[in-house]
């Protein structure tokens, strides 16, 4: 069975942050038994040094050797007043040549005697261990109330800033795209701020594609209205008038279905623009490109291209920047006259490059109304100007950019 909550993002950092603290916490708590371990024995033995002193002192008045009888040293009121609430616990005196060096579990201390001898006390751990497992037990306890705690609080903060969050998602999902897309929120941190912006820039891209798209389609509808309309009254006028030779018909009917395709190939340009991010273009590269694609084109035509030698480079989208060049080479191609020169040039010093040829028979020549829509809304996004000069010799068009 899965929760909704346990995919929740402030749950996951909550448990993560509580986590590393509980990791901490437990370090602490490791050093700090152990640090009281340590000061508990300490203790003690200051406790059992101060017993075998006071005993020596005040009630040992014969000489011990290691046969003594030390059953008297147990009952000393003394030595028991001190113990009875110390942790030294199993006790034993014993008496040495050499200081006793303490075995495992085995907390000693040694007093030398005026004979020589060495007086040793030795008790066991069981009481100091349970009291350090008391005292941890009860260290372990706060810490888990302070862990749920923090938990609750981080939970709970969390919740507080990442709620402009939870509005953002509600308003991008309640967006109606006839009004502007509120992004403003209360109060957010900073990288929520960020992401709203993000979202806002998203939309108004995604707006502008679309409000482009709309346009497109627009001019579309209308442009290839025309063609389309000749088209259907040269077939009417074909069917009901006997004068109106078949021959002329289909040559009429080859330039309106031209004119068509050049339509539909702005249409379809237009649609296949895609708004790549900008990056460093040589110019001299993409015209060379060109050149080999279109080089069945240039040799039906008998044409001559030239390109210049050098040419500068702009920051712009490749690949739209390359379907604008093709368009107007292929313009250009497409409308020389035969046999004749189209000269590609550029001024590295005004960063100007155009486009020309020799007109021959052919009258488009940018002449449709969505080729220079196109033109005109491509050199906004690309960064360019343009003009047009033509006379009935030849024709020019010059970015500058």
């Amino acid at each position: 069975m899965k929760f909704r909550w346990a995919g929740s993002l402030k749950i996951k950092i909550s448990l993560i942050f509580s986590i590393l603290i509980a990791i901490a916490f437990s370090l602490n708590w490791m050093v700090a038994s152990e640090t009281i371990r340590s000061e508990k024995v300490a203790d003690l033995e200051k406790v059992l040094k101060h017993v075998l002193v006071e005993s020596a002192g005040e009630y040992i008045h014969t000489s011990l050797t290691p046969k003594s009888d030390l059953a008297f040293l147990y009952f000393i009121p003394h030595t028991e007043m001190v113990l009875k609430d110390s942790e030294a616990s199993h006790l034993q005196f014993i008496v040495t040549k050499e200081p006793y060096i303490s075995k495992k579990n085995e907390i000693t201390v040694s007093h030398t005697l005026s004979n020589g001898y060495h007086l040793n006390i030795l008790s066991d751990y069981e009481k100091v261990d349970l009291s350090v497992k008391k005292y941890a037990q009860k260290l372990l306890s706060r810490y888990l109330v302070s862990l749920l705690i923090i938990l609750l609080i981080s939970i709970a903060l969390l919740d507080y800033y990442m709620k402009p969050l939870a509005v953002l998602a509600k308003k991008t999902r309640e967006w109606n795209n006839q009004e502007p897309f509120d992004y403003s929120l209360d109060n957010p941190g900073k990288e929520i701020e960020e992401v709203s912006y993000a979202f806002s820039t998203l939309i108004h891209r995604l707006e502008t594609f679309r409000s482009k798209e709309a346009q497109l389609f627009k001019e579309a509808a209308h442009e290839l209205k025309t063609p389309l309309a000749l088209m259907r009254s040269r077939l009417d006028v074909y069917q009901n008038n006997e004068q109106y030779l078949k021959s002329q018909f289909i040559e009429d009917l080859g330039h309106d279905i031209e004119r068509l395709t050049s339509e539909l190939k702005n249409v379809l340009f237009l649609e296949s623009s895609d708004f790549e991010e900008a990056s460093n273009v040589d110019i001299t590269d993409t015209l060379q490109k060109l050149q080999i694609k279109m080089d069945i084109l240039i040799q039906r035509k008998q044409l001559t291209l030239t390109l210049p030698p050098m040419c500068f480079s702009i920051i712009a989208s490749e690949k739209l920047l390359s379907k604008v060049f093709s368009a107007l080479l292929e313009n250009a191609i497409t409308y020389a006259k035969e046999e004749s020169m189209v000269e590609i040039g550029c001024d590295n010093t005004t960063k100007k490059m155009w486009i020309e040829n020799s007109i021959g028979d052919e009258k488009y020549l940018f002449s449709s109304k969505i080729g220079e829509k196109m033109l005109k809304r491509l050199s906004h996004e690309i960064g360019f100007e343009y003009s047009i000069i033509q006379n009935e010799v030849f024709f020019r068009i010059e970015l500058i950019f």
